[in-house]
């Protein structure tokens, strides 16, 4: 898992922590399950080249030279020359 930091507002805060007690569930669980449902409910469009391109740097197998290409890789420019 990784750490992740972020601000409610007051009384999206006290529901939460009603929520919690309520179920016996921790804050951080109420709030991985919601995103998790939310992110699910999300798809990847193919009409948008950027969204094809998320996360490329986290993989070992992908481009190394996207700063560069960046054009290339969202619009099928040419790649510079390196």
């Amino acid at each position: 898992m990784r750490r992740k930091q972020l601000y409610l507002d007051e009384p999206t805060d006290r529901a939460l922590k009603r929520l919690s007690a309520k179920t016996g569930q921790s804050e951080a669980w109420h709030v991985r399950e919601a995103l998790r449902r939310y992110v699910e409910g999300e798809e990847v469009s193919a009409d948008d080249p950027f969204e094809l391109i998320i996360g490329l740097v986290d993989n070992p197998e992908g481009p190394d030279d996207v700063a560069l290409n960046h054009d290339h890789y969202l619009y099928g420019a040419a790649k510079a020359d390196g």
